[in-house]
């Protein structure tokens, strides 16, 4: 580990901006930070393993989640695939739903499968390199993930959250800020070879209290995340705003190296929408990013280039009980976006590219 982080995380997200952390346990991504954290599924729990990689050369952007989840109505809890495939021919979102016995995952290490259908794994624990493996109708892939930047953890191991008697336990580890993408993919019959793409790759869970969970809907009110690469620089940023504290964390690298790693030590501002008329919502289509840390002025700016999913999170459910919930409690969505970057550091402007989301839980 060859940084320092400002700001460290408390119970229920608080962020004590003063406390520098230089612990390398809260700090460096281990193995085990990236397996399986939650064996024994509870109503209310998720976690996630987030892959994706931009090629320039051939205008991909390709995701690739799986993901372990409970379902709106909080009945039951299973895996899935989640597949944003966008080439310059088409783009499409894939979902494929398995059965918990489906999936097999470590808890010591990156090491998960679905049936014969979904395979990703870290090279004898070495973290540096991952390997992803897809075969489903309409999606095949093989790639090879090298990281090049060091894993980061701005939320440290755990964050324990608790309103009333009600208790969950979140943690974000990004094991690959960035990564060198190789291998091939093939969608729809046609062949795309992957060679020196921009990749990343991070892992989340939240973990309820099996007898007073904490819903991750009850706990978050929505979050921004994204990332961009520009020049030499790579930037990610995450604003997640609860119902007991928010929290905005920045990691900036220049090359191979991480320069800035803080928590709430920025501003960040939605500077413009645009309404969705079939999710009747309102989707960011730019956004700044401001340092206010006087050791190191920074900005970035992200601006709408092309929509990469966007979905209601209650599609699944009832049409006149969603009806029911958007009119009298929420309106649920996520959207996926490529971007346009600026950033300004060291008084120099530098032009990227990137993505970032929005999670919305609750708007009212």
């Amino acid at each position: 580990m060859s940084y320092k982080h400002t700001g460290k995380i408390l119970i229920n997200g608080a962020v004590d901006q003063a406390r520098i952390v230089t612990n390398k346990s809260e700090l460096i991504v281990s193995p085990e930070d990236d397996g399986l954290h939650i064996t024994k599924f509870n109503i209310g729990d998720f976690e996630w393993w987030y892959f994706d990689f931009i090629d320039r050369s051939s205008e991909c952007f390709i995701k690739i989640v799986i993901h372990i989840g409970t379902d709106p109505l909080k009945t039951k809890i299973y895996p899935q695939l989640a597949l944003s495939i966008n080439t310059p021919e088409r783009s499409e979102s894939i979902t494929v739903q398995y059965e918990i016995d489906d999936i097999v995952a470590d808890t010591n290490r990156c090491n998960i499968s679905i049936k014969n259908e979904v395979s990703i794994w870290t090279k004898d624990d070495i973290q540096a390199e991952y390997f992803v493996k897809v075969k489903i109708p309409k999606f095949h892939c093989d790639l090879h993930f090298t990281g090049e930047i060091e894993g980061w953890k701005p939320m440290g191991n755990e964050v324990e959250h608790q309103i009333g008697k009600k208790k969950g336990f979140f943690a974000w580890t990004i094991p690959m800020p960035k990564a060198k993408v190789d291998g091939t993919f093939i969608y729809r019959y046609e062949k795309y070879n992957v060679n020196g793409a921009i990749g990343y790759h991070d892992h989340n869970y939240n973990k309820v209290h099996k007898r007073n969970p904490l819903y991750l809907d009850e706990l978050v009110t929505r979050w921004y995340w994204g990332k961009c690469y520009a020049n030499r620089f790579t930037v990610i940023f995450m604003d997640t705003v609860c119902k007991t504290n928010r929290t905005l964390s920045l990691m900036v690298a220049e090359y191979n190296k991480i320069i800035h790693s803080s928590n709430n030590r920025i501003e960040f501002s939605v500077t413009s929408t645009s309404y969705d008329s079939i999710l009747k919502t309102d989707s960011p289509s730019s956004l700044i990013i401001k340092s206010t840390d006087a050791d190191f002025p920074f900005e970035a700016e992200f601006i709408f280039d092309k929509m990469l999913d966007s979905k209601d999170l209650l599609e699944e459910i009832n049409p006149l009980l969603k009806w029911i919930i958007k009119k009298m409690v929420a309106k649920p969505v996520y959207y996926g976006v490529l971007a346009q970057t600026k950033i300004k550091i060291y008084n120099k402007k530098f032009d990227g590219f990137g993505n970032y989301e929005l999670m919305v839980f609750r708007n009212r």
